[in-house]
């Protein structure tokens, strides 16, 4: 098992500094989130130096429009080639959302019937996440595929892996474990996003929400699960001054380790 930082958590700060800060807090590396500085020239060669700090197991393909990336499609070609440059071995994606209007990604997405083939990932393991419902009044299904059961039973078909977010579950007011377990017998689960949800607010510290967290960690350390582990907070969680953000990254890891019996 891995437990991974994510460096959207932090996204505001230096790169270095995340990697950096995760190391001492005691995560077993970065879950790398690609967002628009990648359009920087040389940000991808500071990625690759923070790698003497901490590795990057796993990837998370951009949720904003990267317009210089052509399609959705190039997207996830080009975040996979990344993750190959830096030695990851998942990439997690988004399906496509009606709400947006991602018609080309959609029709694209239903075409392909054996993604890990058809993309070329040999070596990489390519994830689809579970999504949520959005609003607070009135909850909205924004994504297809938003049911798990749908979910799982497209990836199973045509060849996914999955990432299983546990706030996203949440909003649908569902038993966390449930769903953990029916992502988990497909034996297709490389990645849980772990965060609280409550009160209509997600990616909250562990702790802080309604969810079962440390029922789930429980089970996780009583099942043998060997996949990662991807601490994913809301950046508005954090401190904004150095020693309390170490501190409390240093709870949530300590918190995780603690309850999935890992030694």
């Amino acid at each position: 098992m891995k437990i991974l930082f994510s460096t959207g958590c932090l996204f505001h700060l230096p790169i270095e500094n995340v990697f950096f800060y995760a190391k001492e807090a005691g995560f077993d590396g970065c879950d790398l989130l690609i967002d628009m500085k990648f359009n920087s020239d040389g940000y991808l060669e500071r990625v690759q130096n923070c790698l003497d700090i901490l590795p990057v197991y796993s990837i998370h393909a951009p949720f904003v429009k990267m317009k210089t990336w052509g399609t959705t499609a190039d997207i996830l070609t080009r975040t996979i080639n990344i993750a190959r440059t830096v030695g990851a071995r998942v990439v997690n994606f988004h399906p496509p959302s009606w709400y947006a209007m991602e018609v080309q990604f959609l029709k694209w997405f239903r075409e392909i019937r054996d993604f890990q083939k058809e993309l070329g990932c040999d070596d990489v393991f390519l994830a689809v996440e579970n999504m949520p419902r959005t609003g607070t009044r009135l909850m909205l299904t924004c994504f297809v595929l938003n049911e798990l059961k749908d979910l799982v039973d497209f990836g199973v078909e045509r060849n996914l892996y999955f990432t299983f977010d546990t706030t996203h579950f949440g909003t649908f007011g569902d038993d966390i474990i449930a769903g953990f377990l029916r992502v988990f017998k497909t034996g297709r689960l490389k990645n849980i996003h772990l965060s609280d949800h409550g009160f209509h607010k997600s990616h909250l510290f562990l702790g802080k929400g309604d969810l079962p967290i440390v029922k789930l960690l429980n089970t996780l350390g009583r099942l043998g699960y060997d996949g990662m582990i991807t601490l994913e907070l809301d950046a508005r969680e954090f401190p904004k001054t150095e020693e309390p953000l170490m501190r409390v990254m240093k709870y949530q890891y300590d918190l995780i380790k603690l309850h999935t019996q890992r030694q």
